[in-house]
Protein backbone atom coordinates (compact mmCIF):
# COMPACT_ATOMS: atom_id res chain seq x y z
CA UNK A 1 0.00 0.00 0.00
CA UNK A 2 0.98 3.50 -0.13
CA UNK A 3 2.92 6.13 2.20
CA UNK A 4 1.94 9.34 2.43
CA UNK A 5 1.73 11.20 -1.29
CA UNK A 6 4.29 8.12 -2.88
CA UNK A 7 1.70 6.42 -5.24
CA UNK A 8 4.09 3.27 -5.36
CA UNK A 9 3.44 -0.45 -3.21
CA UNK A 10 5.57 0.64 -0.16
CA UNK A 11 7.22 -2.80 -1.09
CA UNK A 12 8.65 -2.32 -4.59
CA UNK A 13 11.95 -1.10 -4.72
CA UNK A 14 12.97 0.21 -7.89
CA UNK A 15 16.39 -0.10 -9.98
CA UNK A 16 18.88 2.39 -9.26
CA UNK A 17 18.53 5.89 -11.47
CA UNK A 18 15.00 5.08 -12.38
CA UNK A 19 12.92 8.40 -12.59
CA UNK A 20 9.64 7.57 -10.73
CA UNK A 21 7.08 9.76 -13.32
CA UNK A 22 3.62 7.59 -12.66
CA UNK A 23 2.27 8.69 -15.76
CA UNK A 24 5.22 7.69 -17.67
CA UNK A 25 4.87 4.01 -16.52
CA UNK A 26 2.85 0.75 -16.85
CA UNK A 27 1.18 -1.54 -14.12
CA UNK A 28 1.44 -5.23 -14.74
CA UNK A 29 -0.36 -7.72 -12.81
CA UNK A 30 -0.36 -11.18 -12.50
CA UNK A 31 -3.46 -12.62 -10.48
CA UNK A 32 -2.27 -15.70 -9.23
CA UNK A 33 -4.67 -18.21 -6.08
CA UNK A 34 -4.03 -15.65 -3.49
CA UNK A 35 -2.68 -13.02 -4.89
CA UNK A 36 -1.06 -10.72 -7.45
CA UNK A 37 2.65 -10.67 -9.32
CA UNK A 38 3.20 -6.77 -9.58
CA UNK A 39 5.83 -4.92 -11.97
CA UNK A 40 5.93 -1.78 -13.40
CA UNK A 41 7.70 -0.92 -16.52
CA UNK A 42 8.22 1.90 -18.41
CA UNK A 43 5.70 3.18 -20.86
CA UNK A 44 8.57 4.00 -23.48
CA UNK A 45 10.32 1.30 -23.76
CA UNK A 46 8.27 -1.33 -22.17
CA UNK A 47 11.50 -1.71 -19.93
CA UNK A 48 10.93 -3.10 -16.05
CA UNK A 49 11.41 -0.32 -13.81
CA UNK A 50 11.80 -2.54 -10.39
CA UNK A 51 11.72 -6.17 -9.59
CA UNK A 52 8.77 -8.14 -9.04
CA UNK A 53 7.02 -8.00 -5.36
CA UNK A 54 3.81 -10.68 -4.60
CA UNK A 55 1.11 -8.45 -3.10
CA UNK A 56 -2.04 -10.07 -1.42
CA UNK A 57 -5.16 -9.30 -3.15
CA UNK A 58 -6.40 -7.31 -0.32
CA UNK A 59 -3.13 -5.04 -0.22
CA UNK A 60 -3.59 -4.91 -4.14
CA UNK A 61 -7.32 -3.90 -4.18
CA UNK A 62 -6.39 -0.71 -1.48
CA UNK A 63 -3.36 0.10 -3.75
CA UNK A 64 -4.69 -0.38 -6.89
CA UNK A 65 -8.05 2.03 -5.97
CA UNK A 66 -6.24 4.64 -4.26
CA UNK A 67 -3.27 5.04 -6.85
CA UNK A 68 -3.91 3.11 -10.72
CA UNK A 69 -5.07 6.53 -12.24
CA UNK A 70 -2.08 8.46 -11.45
CA UNK A 71 0.06 5.55 -13.77
CA UNK A 72 -0.64 5.65 -17.71
CA UNK A 73 -2.02 2.06 -18.25
CA UNK A 74 -3.26 -0.79 -15.98
CA UNK A 75 -2.80 -4.58 -17.57
CA UNK A 76 -3.69 -7.29 -15.08
CA UNK A 77 -3.76 -11.08 -16.48
CA UNK A 78 -5.07 -13.97 -14.04
CA UNK A 79 -4.15 -18.01 -14.15
CA UNK A 80 -6.74 -20.15 -15.03
CA UNK A 81 -8.15 -22.78 -13.14
CA UNK A 82 -9.37 -24.54 -16.38
CA UNK A 83 -9.18 -23.00 -20.41
CA UNK A 84 -10.29 -24.56 -23.05
CA UNK A 85 -10.49 -23.32 -27.25
CA UNK A 86 -13.66 -23.43 -29.26
CA UNK A 87 -14.79 -21.94 -32.52
CA UNK A 88 -16.31 -18.83 -31.93
CA UNK A 89 -20.33 -19.41 -31.21
CA UNK A 90 -19.75 -23.05 -31.27
CA UNK A 91 -20.74 -23.87 -27.35
CA UNK A 92 -24.37 -23.13 -26.90
CA UNK A 93 -24.79 -24.50 -23.24
CA UNK A 94 -21.49 -24.26 -21.56
CA UNK A 95 -22.25 -26.82 -18.79
CA UNK A 96 -23.07 -29.92 -21.22
CA UNK A 97 -19.75 -28.71 -23.06
CA UNK A 98 -17.61 -27.68 -20.33
CA UNK A 99 -18.78 -30.02 -17.16
CA UNK A 100 -17.21 -33.18 -18.21
CA UNK A 101 -14.02 -31.10 -18.94
CA UNK A 102 -14.05 -29.41 -15.65
CA UNK A 103 -15.71 -31.25 -13.45
CA UNK A 104 -15.28 -28.89 -10.44
CA UNK A 105 -16.50 -25.87 -12.24
CA UNK A 106 -20.31 -24.32 -12.12
CA UNK A 107 -19.57 -21.27 -14.12
CA UNK A 108 -17.67 -20.61 -17.39
CA UNK A 109 -16.91 -17.00 -18.83
CA UNK A 110 -16.05 -16.36 -22.57
CA UNK A 111 -13.45 -14.33 -24.46
CA UNK A 112 -13.11 -13.98 -28.23
CA UNK A 113 -9.55 -13.55 -29.80
CA UNK A 114 -8.92 -11.61 -32.74
CA UNK A 115 -8.13 -15.17 -34.82
CA UNK A 116 -11.92 -16.29 -33.92
CA UNK A 117 -11.50 -18.90 -31.66
CA UNK A 118 -13.38 -18.78 -28.18
CA UNK A 119 -11.86 -19.38 -24.83
CA UNK A 120 -14.26 -20.55 -22.28
CA UNK A 121 -12.42 -20.22 -19.24
CA UNK A 122 -12.54 -20.10 -15.10
CA UNK A 123 -10.65 -17.95 -12.32
CA UNK A 124 -10.26 -19.55 -9.11
CA UNK A 125 -12.50 -18.27 -6.56
CA UNK A 126 -10.20 -16.68 -4.69
CA UNK A 127 -9.84 -13.93 -7.67
CA UNK A 128 -11.58 -10.41 -6.40
CA UNK A 129 -14.98 -9.70 -8.69
CA UNK A 130 -14.01 -5.95 -8.51
CA UNK A 131 -10.92 -6.24 -10.96
CA UNK A 132 -11.37 -7.23 -14.47
CA UNK A 133 -8.70 -9.79 -15.17
CA UNK A 134 -7.84 -10.99 -18.50
CA UNK A 135 -7.24 -14.80 -18.93
CA UNK A 136 -3.29 -15.00 -19.78
CA UNK A 137 -4.29 -18.37 -21.65
CA UNK A 138 -6.23 -15.66 -23.92
CA UNK A 139 -3.25 -12.88 -24.23
CA UNK A 140 -0.67 -15.20 -24.68
CA UNK A 141 -2.66 -16.92 -28.05
CA UNK A 142 -2.84 -13.63 -29.49
CA UNK A 143 0.61 -12.68 -28.96
CA UNK A 144 2.01 -16.00 -30.55
CA UNK A 145 -0.40 -15.94 -33.53
CA UNK A 146 1.13 -12.37 -34.45
CA UNK A 147 4.75 -14.00 -35.18
CA UNK A 148 5.32 -15.30 -38.40
CA UNK A 149 7.41 -18.80 -37.94
CA UNK A 150 6.35 -22.26 -36.82
CA UNK A 151 7.64 -22.34 -32.97
CA UNK A 152 6.86 -23.83 -29.81
CA UNK A 153 6.13 -21.58 -26.79
CA UNK A 154 6.61 -21.64 -23.23
CA UNK A 155 5.57 -18.95 -20.68
CA UNK A 156 6.58 -20.32 -17.27
CA UNK A 157 5.94 -18.26 -14.49
CA UNK A 158 6.56 -19.93 -10.83
CA UNK A 159 5.03 -23.78 -10.82
CA UNK A 160 2.55 -22.70 -14.12
CA UNK A 161 4.04 -23.88 -17.45
CA UNK A 162 1.56 -22.41 -20.34
CA UNK A 163 2.84 -24.11 -23.91
CA UNK A 164 1.62 -23.81 -27.39
CA UNK A 165 1.94 -25.24 -30.65
CA UNK A 166 2.19 -23.12 -32.81
CA UNK A 167 2.25 -23.73 -36.69
CA UNK A 168 0.47 -22.16 -39.95
CA UNK A 169 -0.50 -19.46 -38.10
CA UNK A 170 -3.23 -21.28 -35.89
CA UNK A 171 -2.54 -22.96 -32.24
CA UNK A 172 -2.48 -26.76 -32.76
CA UNK A 173 -2.24 -26.96 -28.90
CA UNK A 174 -2.56 -24.82 -26.50
CA UNK A 175 -2.24 -26.42 -22.72
CA UNK A 176 -1.24 -25.33 -19.08
CA UNK A 177 0.84 -27.90 -16.95
CA UNK A 178 2.14 -27.19 -13.59
CA UNK A 179 6.02 -28.28 -13.03
CA UNK A 180 8.16 -29.14 -9.80
CA UNK A 181 11.11 -30.07 -11.59
CA UNK A 182 13.80 -29.62 -14.44
CA UNK A 183 12.87 -32.78 -15.54
CA UNK A 184 9.19 -32.63 -15.80
CA UNK A 185 9.62 -29.42 -17.33
CA UNK A 186 11.77 -30.26 -20.40
CA UNK A 187 9.77 -33.47 -20.43
CA UNK A 188 7.05 -31.60 -21.28
CA UNK A 189 8.53 -29.56 -23.91
CA UNK A 190 9.79 -33.03 -25.95
CA UNK A 191 6.33 -34.16 -25.03
CA UNK A 192 4.53 -31.51 -27.24
CA UNK A 193 7.34 -31.65 -30.01
CA UNK A 194 6.11 -35.65 -30.21
CA UNK A 195 2.33 -35.39 -30.08
CA UNK A 196 2.50 -32.70 -32.73
CA UNK A 197 4.69 -33.81 -34.80
CA UNK A 198 7.04 -31.22 -34.60
CA UNK A 199 10.46 -31.46 -36.30
CA UNK A 200 12.91 -30.78 -33.23
CA UNK A 201 15.55 -29.86 -35.83
CA UNK A 202 13.44 -27.02 -37.37
CA UNK A 203 11.02 -25.65 -35.34
CA UNK A 204 12.73 -23.37 -32.58
CA UNK A 205 11.11 -23.66 -28.56
CA UNK A 206 10.81 -20.15 -27.73
CA UNK A 207 11.36 -19.84 -23.92
CA UNK A 208 9.59 -16.89 -22.01
CA UNK A 209 9.46 -16.06 -18.17
CA UNK A 210 11.34 -17.55 -15.39
CA UNK A 211 14.66 -19.34 -16.22
CA UNK A 212 15.53 -22.96 -16.00
CA UNK A 213 18.96 -23.70 -17.32
CA UNK A 214 18.74 -27.63 -16.06
CA UNK A 215 15.60 -28.06 -17.89
CA UNK A 216 17.41 -26.19 -21.45
CA UNK A 217 20.31 -27.97 -21.14
CA UNK A 218 18.56 -30.83 -20.70
CA UNK A 219 16.92 -30.09 -23.93
CA UNK A 220 19.49 -29.00 -26.16
CA UNK A 221 20.67 -32.56 -27.22
CA UNK A 222 17.63 -32.69 -29.10
CA UNK A 223 16.20 -29.43 -30.02
CA UNK A 224 18.46 -27.69 -31.78
CA UNK A 225 17.34 -23.92 -31.82
CA UNK A 226 16.09 -22.75 -28.18
CA UNK A 227 15.62 -19.51 -28.02
CA UNK A 228 15.85 -17.99 -24.26
CA UNK A 229 16.18 -13.97 -25.12
CA UNK A 230 12.96 -13.46 -23.16
CA UNK A 231 13.88 -14.98 -20.37
CA UNK A 232 14.61 -13.35 -16.98
CA UNK A 233 13.83 -12.51 -13.51
CA UNK A 234 11.03 -10.27 -14.47
CA UNK A 235 9.98 -11.66 -18.35
CA UNK A 236 6.61 -13.61 -17.25
CA UNK A 237 4.77 -10.10 -16.61
CA UNK A 238 7.58 -7.75 -19.08
CA UNK A 239 6.79 -9.92 -22.44
CA UNK A 240 3.27 -9.43 -21.91
CA UNK A 241 3.55 -6.03 -23.14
Amino acid sequence: METGNNPFPHSWVPFPDVKLIPKDQIILTIGKLDGVNFLLCSKTDKKPLGSVISMGFEDFISWFNSNSQEFSNSLLFGEEDFGAWYPESWVDIQEEWLKPLDPEGNKWNRIVIESGMELHFRFPSTFPKNLNFVPLMAHNAERWLKTNDDSVRVHRNGNRMEMAVIKDKSIQLHTIFRVESSNEAAYNCLLLYDQCAIHTEYVPLVWEGEMDELAWEKLRPFIKKIDTSSSHPWSALSCLI
